[in-house]
């Protein structure tokens, strides 16, 4: 880049001449310099390249660019092209920071459920390319001379090594170990730097497929044959993927969300014409701690609301909703901390409600649920699903919540990249059956099926009118129960499908459990008796890990299990204690044990059963709240979620017998 000069009428000729000469030699030692101790790293790199194909067909080639830098780049008049001829592509489009270029070809189902941002015309050669990246400019901007890596008959791609150095390296690349849909690869997504410490062995893509992402650790010594559990996930990257996969529309239920990186993923998705509608829990207020952090969340909810323009109500809006009013932060100088003005009359309204029993005055952000006389539900049940829908094809849901403390631990953790947050499991489900289920429900809470939601049709907790009965869908030969509370007894499902399904042992991993039948379920399975104090064990495994916030509450499940008296009881929460305790612990996490799951004969050949979703098991969340549980009847799911069930209990205190080793693994049948 050149720099003007300002001269005036006396300035001498041997200024200039000494200036230029300044820059010439700061040009020049300034190359010997970064020669000397690192090389050259472009921003937009050749990132990962598929040479030979895919599973499918070797012709199916394809590769990624990735930008490394902290810029947006417009790759219009942009080359991609070998040396040989063989392939010459112009380019188009903005590749943002630390996002992904896909170049491939669109004519199979290789990439179902993959963004492709530019068809791949010509063919690599296998034997060896020397493929080159060129600017507007015609400025090579990276280039690779041949497969450094790569593994045609595993159809292994080649990918980039962190931290990128030049891509004409040996060093620079290796073969890929992470599987997808067809074959060895990452098309389309991040893949994470090794010193970040995540452990991904697959993420598909096509259709009724189900990935299972944990965020904390899992012995992968207990998988099946190529079944490693994904796990130390960052979870909120593989929910950034997916919403950056979004070509229509985006719903999203959030108990609670403060993800400032998942929030800007949304803006930039809403910014480029995606449909996006966020359903949330209005909060009561509680403590300075809990209401300075939903004031943060407020915050973050008006920047999503006004858009990358800041105007409420234009194009790039998103549209929220929720169970209760929820008011603008009124303070200006928060305000002004996260770019908003800082009056909020300057285009909100100032209005007086009746909220519950209470009125209440403030700058609305957006209604909730009205009753019949114009008031609005109070906030004081709990609107606790936390599911994301893609299109018309994809479920993220879970445990988790889109919050700092759910994914990192605290801000300082996250903005160092370390993973210390609530114990939680993610599901990514592709099945437009299953997303069509879902935004039944999400639809009824929000009113309408369009962008706009109804306050007056609404259905929040038990007024909702659908859903009262489970639906039942076979993804892939894989069958799958899809059950929202409250309207349908989940709880009772559960303990249902225990008595009469459960053959030799049940595991759990539950951050709070104060049902009741459940529990006395388990006991008459564990011990052959339905009375205090009374039986002998019958055989039947039982094992589990309880969140140890709740450990000791006198409704919780362990205190019966440990055969101890509680403080006090009531009907739906009796004192009958077991006399022989199961091995079930006190979680030892670093945060939160939030997991909400139980494992049937997961470690049998009977029928492998995983629960999960956002539900607790509690007459909260089976009456009141509203929840989504998901059955799942598959063995190798089963296995991901039983390795990572044995490293919560093994960290609890529990030991790894040789009962943990699954019985169809011990038996060879992979």
């Amino acid at each position: 880049m050149s720099r003007g000069f300002q001269t005036g009428p006396v300035q001498a000729h041997r200024q200039i001449l000494i200036a230029g000469l300044a820059i010439w030699m700061a040009v020049i030692f300034s190359g010997f310099g970064r020669n000397a101790t690192t090389e050259f790293v472009p921003t937009v790199i050749f990132h990962e390249i598929a040479w030979m194909g895919t599973g499918t067909s070797a012709h199916q080639q394809w590769l990624e660019l990735y930008n490394a830098g902290d810029t947006p780049v417009k790759l219009d008049g942009w080359t991609l092209q070998t040396e040989s001829g063989s392939v010459h592509n112009r380019l188009s489009g903005t590749l943002q920071p630390g996002h992904i270029y896909l170049v491939a070809r669109p004519d199979d189902d290789s990439f179902s459920g993959i963004t492709i941002h530019h068809e791949l015309q010509g063919y690599l050669s296998p034997e060896g390319e020397i493929l080159k990246l060129y600017d507007d400019q015609a400025n090579l901007v990276d280039r690779v001379d041949q497969w450094y890596a790569g593994d045609a008959k595993r159809a292994a791609t080649m990918q980039r090594v962190y931290p990128y150095q030049k891509g004409d390296r040996y060093d620079s690349w290796k073969s890929s170990t992470i599987r997808y849909d067809n074959g060895y690869g990452t098309p389309g997504f991040r893949r994470p730097p090794p010193d970040y410490g995540q452990e991904i062995y697959y993420v598909y893509h096509g259709p009724n497929t189900i990935n299972i992402f944990f965020n904390q650790s899992a012995l992968i010594e207990l998988a099946l044959e190529g079944n490693e559990a994904n796990h130390r996930i960052n979870l909120e990257e593989r929910i950034i993927d997916r919403i950056r996969s979004a070509q229509q529309r985006i719903d999203v239920t959030a108990y609670e969300i403060n993800l400032p990186e998942m929030i800007d993923a949304l803006m930039e998705r809403a910014a480029a014409g995606i449909h996006i509608r966020l359903l949330l829990d209005a909060k009561v207020p509680t403590d300075d701690k809990r209401d300075h952090r939903y004031a943060r969340m407020r915050l973050h909810l008006e920047n999503m609301m006004r858009g990358r323009d800041g105007e409420l109500g234009t194009d790039d809006s998103i549209h929220v909703f929720a169970n209760s009013p929820i008011f603008a932060v009124a303070d200006p100088d928060m305000r002004e901390d996260f770019g908003l003005p800082r009056d909020p009359g300057r285009d909100l309204e100032r209005v007086e409600v009746q909220i519950g029993s209470r009125r209440i005055s403030g700058y609305i952000l957006t209604e909730g649920e009205r009753r019949g006389d114009k008031s609005y539900y109070s906030p004081s049940s709990q609107m606790h699903n936390k599911f994301i829908l893609i299109d018309d094809y994809r479920v993220l849901t879970g445990s988790m919540n889109f919050t700092e403390t759910g994914v990192y631990g605290g801000t300082r953790d996250r903005l160092q990249g370390r993973i210390r947050g609530n114990s939680n499991n993610l599901l990514d489900i592709h099945s437009p059956e299953i997303t069509a289920i879902y935004r039944e429900e999400f639809n009824q809470m929000w009113g309408s099926e369009t962008m706009r939601p109804d306050p007056d049709t609404a259905r929040f907790h038990g007024r909702k009118e659908h859903g009262r009965n489970p639906h039942h869908v076979n993804l892939g030969g894989i069958p799958v129960r899809v059950y929202f509370s409250p309207g349908y007894d989940v709880v009772r499902a559960i303990a249902e499908f225990v008595e009469q399904e459960a053959r030799e042992s049940v595991y759990f991993s539950i951050f709070a459990w104060s049902d009741s039948e459940l529990e006395n379920i388990l006991k008459r399975k564990w011990e052959g008796s339905p009375y205090d104090l009374d039986g002998d064990p019958t055989g039947f495994r039982i094992k589990g890990v309880f969140e140890r916030l709740f450990w000791n509450q006198w409704w919780s499940a362990n205190i019966n299990m440990e055969g101890r008296e509680a403080s006090r009881s009531s009907a739906r929460n009796p004192n009958i204690r077991w006399r022989n305790p199961p091995p079930v612990f006190r979680d030892r996490e670093a945060r939160k044990l939030h997991h909400k799951y139980m494992l049937i004969d997961a470690d049998t050949t009977y029928d492998p059963t995983v629960i999960t979703g956002s539900a607790n098991w509690s007459r909260n969340a089976n009456d009141i709240n509203d929840e989504n549980s998901l059955f799942i009847h598959d063995r190798r799911i089963a296995n991901q979620y039983l390795q990572e069930f044995y490293a919560r209990y093994v960290q609890a205190g529990g030991a790894v017998y040789q009962d943990a080793i699954p019985r169809y693994v011990a038996a060879g049948e992979n």
